[in-house]
């Protein structure tokens, strides 16, 4: 092979170099506008406070800690959530008590890492904290082994009460994707910690999935076609790329949908059953029927194994590091909530032809083959018949010859 000259190996480094700046330039994550975690969502939790150090809640379980609602959204870079709390105090004095600590956080979970990495489900820990009035912002990641590893801090920076990222009644957190190499598809529960001295509680949101999942409904036939007067009952599944488990369906709000004469209800949750009804008087054409339905996801189905962890800890540090106690006590069910559509055809009902041409063809081979065996019974019976009639008529002609015979002789 002839060398190459510089020239040449200038424009290939070069072009490689460009090529490598564009795919870091238009890495980015989903984009996806505004979500919403109400605070009926969030009543899925077992238990809406967790007791994560000691056993004193005293001081603790304030309005500042206790999560109403949550708004997020991205543009593929950047993640921007806004905590929406109990407390619209206009007082920064509780972020400068002493003793006292304060933290607002997201526990993420990258859909395309093993179910084993992370801790609990969580592969890492974005949050910031206030101590004695001073802000520091920190993201973790977590290892199975019962290990952190800080990726990013921001350490003692001043954050202004009423400013644009806490607020009275709010606080916003923005985390850059790029620390976590722009995932494409992830999990996250938000949360709040809230400790005085040696206790802590903590408020947890469920985990909800990015980009967010859109539901869809595969019936069984897969057109759903009903003549005007008849109902059915319709099987059908409802799925979405993280879960199939359904928990609950409603039509807007509404445990049925009726419009029309046409009726759609839900017999079975899980797998979905529905039935339909169609009147005499529904009108002819398509119906798309709204249906929201819940699911439910898990972030792992295994137990973290900390108790390797937890000894390597302790032989080389001499402590443990008391967030795994924590996470010992993540949430790992959270919820997909999200819209379907149910199609149903409405055609017109079978005429006299079409209902004797639909019979026969549902009877028709049965009522042939029983024809055709009735027919062959009543020959065989006939003939059986004309068979036994000869032979009558043969016994009595053999009977009659002797008695022609002795008439003759005498």
């Amino acid at each position: 092979m002839l060398p190459l000259p510089s020239t040449g190996i200038i424009f290939i480094l070069l072009l490689f170099l460009s090529s490598s700046l564009f795919h870091n330039a238009f890495a980015e994550s989903p984009a996806f506008d505004q979500n919403f975690i109400p605070d009926e969502q969030m009543s899925n939790q077992k238990n809406d406070w967790v007791q994560t150090y000691g056993n004193d809640s005293t001081h603790l379980r304030s309005g500042y800690a206790n999560i109403l609602s949550v708004d997020y959204l991205s543009d593929g870079k950047t993640l921007n959530a806004t905590l929406w709390l109990k407390s619209n105090s206009e007082n920064a004095l509780t972020y400068s008590q002493p003793f006292k600590k304060i933290r607002y956080g997201m526990l993420i979970a990258i859909a395309s890492l093993p179910p084993t990495s992370g801790y609990n489900g969580a592969n890492y820990d974005f949050y910031i904290e206030a101590v004695n009035g001073k802000w520091s912002q920190y993201l973790y990641l977590l290892s199975s082994t019962g290990t952190r590893s800080l990726v990013y801090s921001k350490i003692n920076y001043t954050e202004s009460f009423g400013g644009p990222t806490i607020g009275p009644g709010y606080v916003q957190l923005q985390l850059n994707l790029k620390y976590l190499d722009y995932p494409t598809a992830y999990g996250l529960s938000f949360y709040t910690s809230e400790s005085f001295k040696s206790n802590e509680v903590r408020d947890f949101t469920s985990w909800v999935v990015i980009p967010p999942a859109n539901l869809h409904i595969l019936t069984d036939p897969k057109d759903t076609v009903i003549r005007q007067g008849e109902e059915h009952l319709i099987p059908a599944e409802m799925n979405s790329p993280y879960s199939n488990n359904v928990t609950s369906i409603q039509f807007a709000g509404s445990t049925n949908y009726t419009s029309s004469g046409l009726r759609v209800s839900t017999q079975r949750i899980q797998p979905p059953l529905f039935k339909v009804e169609v009147s005499p008087q529904t009108p002819l054409g398509i119906y798309t029927i709204p249906v929201v339905g819940s699911l439910i996801v898990q972030t792992t189905f295994a137990s973290p194994t900390s108790a390797p962890a937890t000894t390597t800890i302790e032989r080389a540090t001499g402590f443990v590091d008391p967030e795994f106690q924590v996470s010992k006590k993540y949430p790992t069910v959270g919820y997909i909530t999200g819209p379907a559509n149910l199609t149903i055809h409405v055609i017109p009902p079978l005429t006299f032809n079409e209902d004797f041409r639909s019979f026969w063809d549902v009877y028709g081979d049965v009522i042939g083959l029983s024809t055709a065996g009735l027919v062959g019974s009543l020959a065989t019976l006939f003939v059986d018949y004309m068979k036994d009639r000869k032979s009558s008529k043969r016994k009595q002609k053999e009977k009659e010859k002797p008695e022609t015979k002795d008439k003759a002789k005498l």
